[in-house]
């Protein structure tokens, strides 16, 4: 028997209706976590030497980037028809890859774990602990599998059978087939007869993520979880604990969660603690088991009623902002946050990285002016006479800060700015800028950027086309943000844009570390100038 292994991913159904509520129709390897899809971690952590292949409904098409990466992965697509049982499904998938007595590695679509069955031997991957779902169990000896067993959900789990988690080793497909079609689909009582056959190994994994139902999905998704660069995060079970040496900003970020009035604390992470420790300064929140709303757009394919809700929901914590004043003059501190800093990191960008800001540029074969020229235009379209007063401001209001409960139609701001002028923290600022803020993700496709989920090309340094696979629900959301009016502000107003262009042009020093962000952002900003210029002709 030759010695390739083959690699099939199972995701031929659709997710439960509870995970389907949260995050739209969608096979459970296309879920997100954090800025990837599941179906990224699984080939990652698989490491397979053999050819990879992942099944997804036939009714699903998957977005271009997707194809894209997939391909990029080696990973083959292999759509099966609905309505199939699991094992139904997976004889249907062997049969089509001709599986030629080779030896198979099995995972589930919903799975992830650290370890994975090693070699050829035939083994299944178990976990001692599980949640009030129905689950496969085994019986051993020694290791050695003695027999598979189904408990129900409410029938209790007291940990002395371990869990089959969906990982598998198999070294006969062929065989495999066999036994599942002998058990006429039935995927445990399959595994039961190949386990007559050619005995299985029960394979002991220490950490098992379980994205299948709602519930385990978040704490898996907790447990997987990485820290951004520039801060130590730490997530606990009931707390989210973020350090710094940066001790002004964590301050500041502290005082606002504690500062705002009460009637936006329900907006607001719940504050547990905070503190001094050695260099830093730390802040612990109450952790949420919701997702961001830069997971929904960029992953999901939830459906319009839910965005309303995401979007009147925004809406109501943006006003009550504005309800809230201190009787200053919001004018100066927009100056502060937009037109001081633009072109100032933009000159930073310039001397770190050696491009010439007063070139002219082109996108897409469209001639447009040097970056100073857009920054200096764009500057001057922010009204800066409008007589506004301060009100308070969340200051970094993009989706990636913003989650939102399903269970109750709110959203939950993390990660506020808490300051305008370094070294003075203060709750409030301008809601222009807040707007703004949201807008570099609807508009701006900033989680998209983040997500690498673009594509970009620059036959010169100064020459770039861009583009980016969007959603199909993409074009009536960017309608319903400019719809948005809070305390007269128009999201969609000159005003508003300027400033998110203005946004992609002030960080571009801060990802000194991602060159090919910057050009992104570069190109980005590019986009949306001509856009601006479009829609002011």
């Amino acid at each position: 028997m030759t010695s390739t292994v083959l690699t099939l991913i199972s995701s031929g159904a659709y997710v439960d209706q509870e995970l389907s509520s949260e995050f739209g129709q969608l096979p459970p390897a296309f879920l997100p976590v954090g800025v990837a899809r599941l179906y990224e971690l699984q080939v990652a952590r698989l490491a397979a030497s053999g050819p990879v292949y992942l099944t997804i409904p036939e009714s699903f098409t998957p977005q271009e980037h997707d194809l894209g990466r997939l391909a990029e992965l080696g990973v083959h697509l292999l759509p099966v028809p609905e309505g199939l049982t699991i094992g139904d499904s997976i004889v249907y998938a062997l049969n089509y890859i001709g599986p030629a007595n080779h030896a198979l590695r099995l995972l589930h679509g919903d799975t992830l774990t650290d370890e994975f069955p090693p070699g050829t031997t035939d083994q299944i991957a178990v976990h001692a602990e599980g949640d009030d779902y129905t689950w496969a169990v085994v019986n051993t000896d020694g290791g050695v599998i003695t027999g598979l067993t189904e408990i129900e959900a409410g029938d209790g789990h007291d940990g002395s059978r371990p869990i089959v988690c969906g990982s598998f080793l198999f070294s006969n497909a062929t065989l495999l087939i066999r036994a599942i079609t002998r058990a006429r689909g039935d995927f445990i009582k399959g595994l039961d007869l190949y386990n007559a056959e050619r005995q299985l190994g029960a394979f002991e994994v220490s950490t098992w993520y379980d994205f299948g139902h709602l519930q385990t999905y978040y704490h898996s998704r907790r447990a997987v979880t990485t820290a951004r660069a520039f801060n130590t995060l730490h997530i606990g079970k009931t707390f989210v604990r973020k350090a710094s040496e940066d001790v002004a900003k964590m301050q500041a970020e502290t005082h606002w969660l504690r500062a705002i009035p009460p009637g936006l604390q329900p907006y607001g992470a719940r504050l547990l603690e905070e503190g001094h420790e050695a260099s830093r300064y730390f802040y612990a929140t109450e952790y949420q088991y919701a997702p961001t709303l830069s997971e929904l757009y960029v992953f999901s394919s939830i459906g319009r009623p839910t965005w309303n809700k995401i979007m009147r929901s925004c809406g109501d914590f943006l006003s009550l902002c504005c309800a809230n004043t201190d009787g200053q003059s919001g004018d100066s501190l927009l100056a502060e946050l937009v037109i001081d800093k633009t072109v100032s990191r933009l000159e930073r960008y310039a001397r770190e990285s050696g491009f010439d800001i007063n070139a002219p540029t082109r996108l897409n074969g469209r001639a447009l002016p040097s970056l100073v020229a857009i920054a200096e235009e764009l500057v001057a379209c922010v009204d800066l006479a409008s007589g506004r007063q301060t009100t308070v401001m969340h200051g970094d209001f993009c989706f990636s800060n913003i989650l939102y409960n399903s269970r109750t139609d709110r959203i939950t701001v993390i990660d506020p700015r808490g300051y305008v002028r370094p070294g003075e923290t203060s709750i409030f600022g301008d809601v222009r800028y807040d707007l703004a803020k949201m807008r570099h993700s609807v508009f701006g496709f900033y989680d998209h950027i983040i997500a690498g989920r673009y594509a970009l090309d620059r036959p010169s340094s100064h020459e770039f086309s861009l583009a980016f696979d969007l959603g199909a629900g993409n074009v009536w959301l960017r309608n319903a943000f400019d719809e948005l009016c809070v305390d007269g502000i128009s999201a969609g107003g000159t005003v508003t844009q300027a400033i998110t262009n203005a946004l992609f042009l002030s960080m571009l020093p801060l990802h000194a570390d991602r060159p090919d962000r910057q050009a992104a952002f570069i190109a980005n900003s590019l986009r949306l100038y001509a856009t601006l210029q479009d829609n002011c002709s």
